[in-house]
């Protein structure tokens, strides 16, 4: 990043840290700018009610970024990270670390007796029209559930866009604008549980009541496009919501005789279900449900887990699942933070 960019970040950081303490009636201010030279760790001494603190400027800060920064806090004076973002894992690793922080979409704690603060404050970030104008398209989305598949790696462009089966050129233009919202770092990396709770606020499922279930008959198969073979590299039918989750382990109650819920890759292919099965005349007794999905990712990348759950149906990955199961804002968010499944980074 070029230095004058670097430089206007950090005046504008030191400029919200000083604003935001002058709003709860604390004289702070900046003693010096540490050159370029110096330490690199350390952006600017600050004054704050008479003590001094090392300042660090970051645009965000995710879980690991966190753990880096617990890891190497300076004992010569109190540390103070500014970021645009800071994840919640890594607010909890800078609190028991004693690392102090301003989150600038609202949040200040400084723990420096007889200084303490510890509160929402009022977000010194400009308008920007809201989170989540880079999630509209369907290209942002699927790069956004490809981040959060692996949480804790970097994402390079050529193979994001090879894996979800995009334009570079696309990929390029939907991980700049999640980066310009904040919820991506310049290495591809998510920030967490931030752009897992971001998504949930844009994915929407509009599930049809079927009459009855897909027959796996091959010729049935074909018309309907279930693609039960090679799911991992075909389009087809997606097991989705509570099957599936209790299918990635879950804490999900789910009978084996509950009606599954599908994604189908396509409106043609969704018609031709409605033709084949039939409604459902009440979808209190529905054999399964239906729904396009919201982006073609979910269909084209789909799990087999005959061989560790009694699941026969292909299923999607585990953040669509959990995006699902979000929807039920009671029950379904509380489920997604008692899963710790194994094997899988969590990403919300």
């Amino acid at each position: 990043m070029p230095r004058r960019i670097v430089a206007a970040l950090e005046d504008d950081a030191l400029a919200a840290l000083i604003e935001t303490l002058a709003r709860l009636g604390v004289v702070a201010k900046v003693l010096s700018r540490v050159s370029w030279g110096d330490d690199r760790s350390v952006d600017a001494v600050v004054e704050i009610a008479g003590q001094r603190f090392d300042v660090e400027v970051k645009s965000m800060i995710t879980a690991e970024h966190g753990q880096r920064l617990a890891g190497g806090v300076r004992r010569r004076a109190p540390v103070l990270v500014i970021a645009d973002r800071i994840a919640a894992e890594a607010k909890r690793t800078l609190r028991e670390a004693g690392v102090n922080y301003l989150d600038r979409r609202g949040e200040m704690r400084i723990m420096a007796p007889p200084l303490i603060v510890d509160t929402v404050v009022e977000s010194t970030l400009p308008e920007k029209g809201g989170f989540g104008k880079s999630l509209d398209s369907q290209v942002a989305k699927e790069v956004a559930i490809y981040c959060l598949l692996t949480p804790d790696e970097p994402h390079g462009v050529r193979q994001t866009a090879r894996l979800i089966d995009r334009a570079p050129s696309a990929v390029s233009g939907a991980m700049t604008g999640l980066r310009d919202d904040g919820l991506l770092t310049a290495a591809g990396e998510p920030l967490i549980p931030d752009l897992f709770h971001e998504l949930t606020t844009v994915w929407k499922r509009r599930a049809i009541a079927l009459a009855a279930l897909p027959p796996t008959r091959a010729q049935a198969s074909q018309r309907l496009e279930l693609g039960l073979d090679e799911p991992e590299h075909t389009l087809g039918w997606a097991l989705t919501d509570s099957r599936a989750a209790a299918s990635w382990g879950m804490p999900i109650l789910a009978r084996g005789d509950y009606p599954p819920d599908f994604y189908v890759q396509s409106d043609s292919v969704l018609r031709a279900a409605r033709l084949l099965l039939g409604d459902a005349d009440d979808p209190a007794v529905r054999a399964c449900t239906v729904a396009v999905a919201p982006v073609r990712l979910v269909c084209l990348r789909r799990l087999d887990h005959s061989q560790t759950s009694k699941e026969r149906w292909p299923v999607a990955n585990h953040i669509v699942v959990a995006l699902d199961i979000a929807q039920d804002k009671a029950r379904g968010l509380e489920a997604i933070q008692q899963w710790k499944p194994e094997r899988i980074v969590r990403a919300w």
